[in-house]
């Protein structure tokens, strides 16, 4: 499996596994499309930072928003 998004589609983070999920669940639930891409490598030995951190990936049209949607979650105001 290519470990890379597909052309459009933009790793916006990469977080560990569950921390991605709650990050892609609040992009979707504004409407964001999202989805969580983890290397195989990771999920068998339970690595879950740096080169096996779980991608968080959305479509190259909505990474504004999801940029600002994550800023602003950060920020404590979301």
């Amino acid at each position: 499996m290519d470990p890379r998004p597909a052309p459009d589609e933009v790793q916006l983070v990469a977080l560990p596994d569950a921390v991605a999920a709650v990050v892609a669940g609040a992009l979707e639930s504004e409407g964001i499309g999202a989805r969580c891409e983890r290397d195989v490598l990771g999920a068998v030995y339970g690595l879950n930072a740096g080169a096996f951190a779980t991608r968080v990936l959305v479509a190259r049209g909505d990474v504004s928003r999801a940029q600002a949607l994550l800023d602003e979650i950060e920020a404590g105001d979301a």
